[in-house]
C-alpha cells in the first residue's frame, strides 16, 4: 500500500471485490483446475477483469487512489435487525471458496489493496470511503453491478458507477432512466419493492414500478405511510398496512457510511503496475498462458 493523503479533485476508485469474483466464478465456461487439482477459474476472470478495469478502460478516470472491496462473511449488522437476511441464498460452492485467498493475493500482486471487515457488507466499507472522500473534495467512480450503490450517485460531487460487465458508466441521468427515480429516492424504492435475492421483504404486492411511481408522487417512505394513513390513495394506503415491514426493508437497505474502515483512505494510494510479480503470481496458478497474454497487451 502507499501513503497519499487525500486531496481536492484527486480521483478514487472503490472496486466491489465479491461481485468481481461471484462474476468471474459463473462466467468461467468450465470448472479450470490446477495441476493440483485446486480451481483457478473464477481466479483467471477475476485477474483478467482487474487488470482491464485498471490498465486498459478509458471510461474510469484515472486514479489518486484505489482498492478492491470484499464481503468478509454471511453475518453482519443487518442480521441484527432481521434474523432471516439474506437466509434464502445456499452456502458458497467449495469450488469458489477454495478461491477466496487466491484473489485477495491476485490483488497483492497487481498491487491494489484489498480491504474487507468483519460485520460489514462491502457495500458498507465503499458508502464509507465515498463519504470520506467527497470530504475531501475528491471523486468517486464505484466499479460495481449493485443497485444499492446507486443510491450514493450524485453528480455534484462527482461519484458515479461503472458497470465493467456492461461498460456502462451511471450517474444521476442513468439512475433515473433505471429505476424512475433519481439517486435520492432509490432507497425508498428499495423499502417498498424489497429484494428477493437479498430476503428484504418489502411491501407485498408493490413492485418497482410501482414503488417508483409512488416514491416520485409523495417523496420520502414516511410520507407515503402518512398519505396511505390518511386513505388518500389505494397503494399509499397498502404501504401504510404494511409500515412495519417497509421500514425494516429500509434499515436493511441503507448503507453504513461510518464503518470503522481498517485501512485509512490515505492509505490506498494508487501503485505502478508490477508486471512481473503479477506474472508470477499467475504462474503460481498455472495461468501463464493469462500472463503472457497480459504482458503482450501491457507492452
Amino acid at each position: 500500500m502507499t501513503f497519499r493523503p487525500i486531496q481536492a479533485d484527486d480521483h478514487v476508485l472503490l472496486i466491489d471485490g465479491s461481485s468481481f469474483l461471484w462474476r468471474a466464478f459463473y462466467g468461467a465456461p468450465a470448472v479450470i483446475r490446477r495441476s493440483d487439482g485446486h480451481p483457478v477459474g473464477a481466479i483467471s476472470g477475476f485477474c483478467w477483469m482487474m487488470w482491464t478495469l485498471l490498465h486498459e478502460t478509458s471510461a474510469v478516470p484515472p486514479a489518486s487512489h484505489r482498492a478492491v472491496i470484499f464481503d468478509a462473511g454471511r453475518r453482519n449488522w443487518r442480521h441484527d435487525i432481521l434474523a432471516s437476511y439474506k437466509a434464502n441464498r445456499n452456502e458458497p460452492p467449495d469450488d469458489i471458496k477454495r478461491q477466496f485467498k487466491p484473489v485477495r493475493a491476485a490483488c497483492a500482486a497487481l498491487p491494489i489493496p484489498s480491504v474487507e471487515l468483519a460485520g460489514y457488507e462491502a457495500d458498507d466499507l465503499i458508502a464509507t470511503y465515498t463519504r470520506k472522500a467527497v470530504a475531501s473534495g475528491a471523486g468517486v467512480t464505484i466499479a460495481t453491478g449493485d443497485k444499492d450503490l446507486a443510491q450514493l450517485v450524485d453528480d455534484r460531487t462527482g461519484v458515479c458507477l461503472y458497470d465493467a460487465s456492461k461498460g456502462r458508466t451511471m450517474r444521476e441521468a442513468e439512475v433515473l432512466e433505471r429505476f424512475g427515480v433519481p439517486p435520492a429516492g432509490v432507497l425508498d424504492l428499495l423499502a417498498l419493492a424489497g429484494d428477493t435475492t437479498d430476503n428484504i421483504p418489502g411491501v407485498p404486492g408493490i413492485g418497482a414500478k410501482r414503488a417508483a411511481e409512488l416514491v416520485s408522487r409523495h417523496g420520502s417512505l414516511e410520507d407515503i405511510i402518512a398519505a396511505g394513513t390518511a386513505r388518500k390513495e389505494k397503494q399509499a394506503a397498502k404501504v401504510a398496512d404494511h409500515a412495519a415491514s417497509a421500514r425494516i426493508s429500509r434499515s436493511l437497505a441503507t448503507l453504513d457510511t461510518a464503518v470503522p474502515v481498517p485501512l485509512a483512505l490515505a492509505h490506498l494510494g494508487a501503485q505502478e503496475p508490477d508486471m512481473a510479480a503479477f506474472a508470477a503470481f499467475l504462474e503460481e496458478w498455472d495461468l501463464g498462458g493469462l500472463a503472457e497474454r497480459l504482458s503482450a497487451r501491457a507492452a
